[in-house]
């Protein structure tokens, strides 16, 4: 998976995202029409432009020597940025974390004089407050106003979360600036002026200076006044600075997990998120509001023709064209790709989606986490139950069904909610990925997940489609030649096993709890009844037998090898003998619910007389059915089974994954910063059938990416291969590097070593620059 590194000289950072920007056009212009003279105020000019000169129209000639010009400016970056806990990110500019103070040194031409000379500091926000020239064009016009120009005036002394600036230090013609933002401040890049005035106010010489970089301002979970602050600093390594995570795949009974580069602070991150929030429709004081901002960010990460976006959703097995949604091994490399290209990356899932809207989230400072919810009804507005069909032969019409996924990923960030009533705080859901039923919105949320829990659907940000992904339950219907249906049985319980990465460990915290109450729990009961209220839900009463003495029990599942056995185990409890009649079929589905080819069937009948048990079996090897399938499908059987003289029936749906080959990544577990060192990858095969095809990649945070390794031969069953992978890194510091191996026959091996890049200055070793 080679990718040309993105390269950006220093001349383009203050333009860099407004280049990218251009992709996307004005999304007022495409909700409101092409001609809107008439409708929208027009304009001549921007005073904040960079192309104006400097100089305030109180300039004069002939009293030049009385002008305080700065000289040069020094935003003393590498001592702000680590008391910002920003000193990581690739951005070579200032940035800072909002209503926190920092420092700024200026050098003027002459000395300054306390009292007579004054200075006012302007940031101007860059890509906000858009407005439209005479011809149409679009561009930005800063204003006061509108809170994208703040004048930041001198004060006795600084306070955390509000504009203003101190004198520090004046030592003639030097001086040192203490300044601070507020905590409501507006996220994104600001060109900073200073301007200066010698004298009165009526007979003032006055001089602007305008600084050549872009300033980066972000939400600061560390600031107490922050709608995004997070008291536990264990909380704040883990949800805003950790670069690697763990997403949970897989199903219920068999999970596994996918190492994740998150790498937000590699360069194409912070700009691609800044760049995003540059185009969008956001008005410019709605920019300090990480709500607004969350829910902009998820929007933008699904790809439509209409409106663009990062990633181009895919779930049907052919990516021939592209990258496989399996393929990516972090966001830096999929954000890298978009700016490149400015359409949306081929191809991701809702993983992959919840992944890079990690990444952009925390790239801005707003703590987020992947969450996995399995058994999750994701295209449901919990109006209606979830519906699947048999046909009077037993077998399934898949082609009728309602999906049931094995799992779905969405996304949780941390902030205050002053916009709803009291008790909505903390972690917000959403989903970037699309829905069949968001009533023209293609995206969720954010909603709280206290109003999940309580079953307040009616906040709003599209709270019931998350609350009907854990609570949406299951209905089997028998359907008729003429197209009548009978529901006859429930299914099994959706929404469970919620999971997410521990704090500052590799292991599962379960957030079932956070979500949902417990089956059975008289809160429960209180909760679906209000939530079946709000959503109008309907469900069908379910028909039953006259008499049901028949219990029903499926085994089994995979084996050693990938072998799968199915077990229907039957037992009558009655006293008189029974006919049953029994479907089991095997077919490959992706984790979507979504189903492909039959891979085998077994279709019986049994004779069970009283007080006895008796079994069908359907026994699938390996080889039958692995190249059967697409590389991101597993197997799901359906089975169903009628009694001839009662007519009871049984009908139940089970997914079945198979464990991954074992994959390893083995280094020296120290290597230098800017040197090539070496990392060995072994796969084994467990399976029993030969792996072609196959694929090695290695990424990791600041990594020089590297292509990825082609096996040259299949890997045979019981073999081990080994790789040897030369990598470079360009940051410091412990970081967790990941191997993904994948092949025609399965995908989401992963593994992960960690490795301390040092810094070698002369014959020493130091594990951090100061």
């Amino acid at each position: 998976m080679h990718r040309d590194k993105l390269s950006f000289s220093p001349n383009e950072r203050a333009t860099i995202s407004e280049k990218f920007a251009s992709y996307y056009g004005n999304v007022k212009s495409l909700l409101l029409g092409n001609d809107l003279t008439g409708r929208r105020q027009t304009c001549e000019e921007n005073p904040f432009s960079s192309d104006r000169e400097t100089q305030l129209t109180g300039f004069k000639k002939d009293r030049e020597e009385r002008h305080l010009k700065p000289q040069t400016v020094d935003l003393c970056r590498p001592r702000n940025r680590e008391a910002h806990h920003t000193a990581e990110y690739e951005v070579p500019n200032l940035i800072i974390r909002r209503g926190q103070p920092f420092d700024i040194s200026i050098d003027f031409q002459r000395d300054y004089v306390k009292g007579v000379d004054h200075i006012t500091l302007k940031f101007v926000t860059v890509g906000t407050s858009k407005i439209y020239f005479h011809d149409n064009s679009a561009g930005s016009r800063p204003t006061q106003s509108r809170g994208s120009v703040i004048a930041v005036s001198q004060v006795d002394k600084v306070k955390d979360g509000q504009w203003g600036f101190e004198v520090t230090s004046a030592k003639e013609k030097f001086v040192t600036l203490r300044v601070c933002s507020a905590n409501d401040a507006i996220v994104g890049r600001y060109e900073l002026f200073i301007d200066t005035a010698h004298g009165s106010s009526d007979d003032a010489d006055k001089w602007r200076h305008k600084h050549p970089d872009d300033i980066f301002v972000l939400f600061n979970p560390w600031q107490q006044g922050d709608a995004v602050h997070l008291a536990a600093d264990a909380e704040r390594k883990e949800f805003v600075l950790n670069e690697t995570g763990r997403i949970w795949l897989g199903d219920v009974e068999k999970y596994f997990v996918r190492p994740w580069n998150f790498g937000q602070f590699e360069y194409v991150c912070l700009i691609a998120a800044i760049s995003i929030l540059d185009r969008s429709d956001l008005a410019d004081r709605a920019r300090s509001n990480p709500a607004l901002v969350t829910r902009t960010i998820c929007k933008a990460i699904n790809f439509t023709e209409r409106t663009g976006g990062v990633i181009q959703a895919s779930w049907s097995g052919k990516y021939d064209d592209a990258e496989a949604p399996y393929a990516w091994t972090g966001s830096p490399e999929i954000l890298e790709e978009f700016l490149k290209k400015r359409k949306g990356v081929k191809y991701g899932q809702c993983w992959t989606m919840a992944a890079v809207s990690t990444t952009l989230l925390r790239a801005l400072g707003i703590p987020s986490r992947c969450v996995t919810c399995y058994r999750a009804v994701h295209d449901s507005d919990y109006s209606g139950a979830i519906n699947t069909h048999w046909s009077q032969d037993l077998k399934p019409k898949t082609d009728m069904d309602d999906a049931i996924w094995n799992f779905h990923v969405w996304n949780e960030a941390w902030f205050t909610r002053p916009d709803l009533p009291e008790g909505y705080d903390g972690w917000q859901a959403s989903d970037p990925t699309p829905m069949d039923c968001s009533e023209g919105v293609v995206t969720c949320g954010p909603s709280p997940v206290t109003a999940i829990l309580k079953g307040d659907l009616y906040l709003g940000f599209e709270t019931k489609y998350v609350f009907a992904e854990l609570h949406g339950g299951r209905v089997h219907w028998l359907v008729d030649a003429d197209g009548n249906m009978e529901p006859f049985m429930g299914g099994r319980s959706v929404g469970g096993a919620i999971s997410t990465k521990c704090v500052g460990t590799i292991s599962r915290d379960d957030l079932t709890s956070k979500y949902k109450y417990a089956a059975g729990n008289k809160e429960e009961a209180k909760v679906l009844e209000k939530a079946a209220k709000l959503c109008y839900r309907k469900t069908p009463v379910l028909t039953k037998a006259p008499k049901e003495d028949l219990d029903f029990t499926l085994e089994g599942g995979p084996e050693k090898g990938g072998d799968i056995k199915i077990i229907l185990r039957v037992k009558n409890t009655g006293s008189e003998g029974r006919i049953l009649d029994v479907y089991i079929g095997a077919l490959s589905a992706f984790y979507t619910g979504v189903t492909g080819a039959e891979l085998k069937r077994v279709v019986t009948s049994l004779v069970i007389e009283p007080k006895t048990e008796s079994s069908s079996i359907l026994e699938l090897k390996c080889a039958e059915y692995i190249e059967q399938k697409p590389t991101d499908s597993h197997v799901t059987s359906y089975v169903m089974a009628k009694v001839r003289e009662t007519g009871q029936k049984f009908a139940t749906v089970q997914t079945y994954c198979l464990d991954r080959p074992h994959l390893d990544i083995k280094t020296e577990g120290r290597a230098v910063q800017g040197q090539n060192f070496t990392v060995v990858v072994k796969v084994t095969n467990t399976l029993s059938v030969p792996l072609t095809n196959g694929t090695i990649s290695v990424d990791g945070p600041g990594l020089v990416r590297a292509t990825g390794i082609k096996l040259k031969k299949p890997v045979e069953p019981g073999e081990e291969v080994r790789e040897t992978i030369t990598l470079t890194a360009r940051r410091s510091g412990v970081k967790e590097v990941i191997a993904v191996f994948y092949c025609r026959q399965i995908c989401n091996v992963a593994a992960v070593a960690e490795v301390d890049f040092i810094i070698l200055i002369g014959h020493s070793f130091i594990t951090k620059l100061i």
